[in-house]
């Protein structure tokens, strides 16, 4: 489950090996070994040292120790990529980063930087008619079946 190319690699950026892993840690290289080929279970405690030793977030290494990648990346679809040039670097929507409203007026809406994000992500069958009503009462196909 665990992401080793991810261990490894964030490792090598530091310039580091697992027995540098296994010092900081203070635990056997044969240890660290293991744990980063998912033969061992990486304790919560070593997972804080870990992140502080990596320099990374304790999130992200919590995610690739389950081996879980975090975003609406799926397999067949983009993560989303939050547009950078649409803020001013403290969150803030830049006032490029605007969108008429429908009469095309001065006021406009600001575009939160997490607009889009879900594109892509539904896909809606041709013959689909989300407007026409349904079949059955959504309560007893709900509660019945």
């Amino acid at each position: 489950m665990i992401d080793s190319a991810w261990f490894n690699q964030k490792l090598i950026e530091k310039g580091a090996s697992a027995s540098d892993l296994a010092r900081f840690l203070g635990v056997d290289r044969s240890a660290v070994s293991r744990m980063l080929k998912g033969q061992r279970k990486m304790s919560a405690e070593e997972q804080d040292l870990i992140a502080d030793y990596l320099g990374a977030s304790l999130l992200e290494v919590a995610a690739r120790r389950r081996g879980e990648l975090t975003g609406f990346a799926e397999s067949k679809q983009e993560g989303y990529v939050h547009d950078t040039a649409r803020t001013n670097g403290r969150g803030a929507l830049a006032k490029a980063a605007r969108r008429d409203t429908a009469s095309g007026d001065a006021h406009s809406l600001p575009v939160h930087p997490a607009f889009g994000c879900m594109a892509g992500t539904m896909t809606i069958p041709d013959d689909l008619d989300l407007t026409a009503p349904i079949d059955v009462e959504w309560s007893d196909k709900l509660y019945n079946e």
